[in-house]
């Protein structure tokens, strides 16, 4: 870590001497910016990540040449800073302006079209607008079903995160349908991470609680348990709080009981 925090002040130092060295309309000072956005935002400082997203915004469409997609990277990254803050306003304004450029170059129905469906989607239900995120959601999911495996780690997130809406949405049912769908491509793969599993039975036990379901919610609950025990320390903060929701559900199944 500490290697790595070196080398992030190297290259930010290096990005500081080309915008000293270079002039303004050097085809390579608009990447020094964007660097340096980068840099800043990891750094957790977004509004100077901000300010020089926007500069190398400016040279870009500047400079820009006809079909060139580069800059909707960098939509996409400043829309990424302004979500950090909660500014979902700017960053929808941010990922319709990439999603947008992507549909001029690449057409509709391009792989990276989805991820960009999925991210707004995601903005839309952080501000409740449930029904706005399952448009994108399924739009996303069915780009996804043209260009890629059924099995593939993208079409695992898509359902996950239209089971996440659903549930918000009170409706368990459809939740439980579209968590099944990762958790299925998850036990059949050899290179997923066992934690993504773990945390994929959490939510399907979580769901269940909702539904009232206590025996099922702490059967999944414990086979989320079974997986972090074995990986994580007893005093990792996810082993203590999957602990914490078996303590929960089973004071729950023995109050139902005594009913």
């Amino acid at each position: 870590m500490k290697n790595f925090n070196f080398f992030k002040i190297l290259l930010e130092n290096f990005y500081q001497y080309l915008l000293k060295a270079l002039s303004d309309v050097h085809a390579n000072i608009a990447d020094s910016y964007y660097g340096l956005g980068i840099i800043m935002d990891n750094k957790g400082d977004y509004e100077s990540s901000l300010k020089w997203h926007k500069k190398c915004i400016q040279i870009r469409n500047e400079t820009r040449l006809m079909n060139d997609s580069s800059i909707a990277y960098i939509y996409n990254s400043t829309a990424n800073v302004y979500q950090k803050q909660g500014a979902y306003k700017h960053a929808l304004e941010y990922y319709n302006k990439t999603l947008n450029l992507c549909k001029e170059i690449f057409g509709e129905n391009h792989s990276g079209i989805a991820m960009r469906l999925n991210n707004m989607a995601c903005i839309y239900a952080s501000e409740k607008r449930y029904s706005e995120a399952l448009e994108c959601h399924r739009k996303a999911l069915i780009i996804n079903q043209s260009h890629l495996p059924d099995d593939h780690f993208d079409f695992s997130a898509t359902h996950n995160n239209l089971a996440i809406v659903y549930s918000y949405m009170s409706q368990f049912d459809l939740a439980l349908e579209h968590f099944n769908v990762p958790l299925a491509i998850k036990s059949k793969s050899t290179f997923i991470n066992q934690l993504d599993t773990a945390l994929t039975l959490k939510n399907i036990g979580l769901i269940y609680e909702m539904k009232e379901d206590f025996f099922q919610a702490k059967s999944f609950y414990e086979r989320a348990a079974a997986i972090r025990h074995h990986i994580l320390s007893s005093t990792h903060c996810d082993v203590i709080q999957i602990e914490h929701d078996i303590k929960r559900i089973s004071i729950k199944i023995k109050e139902k009981i005594v009913t």
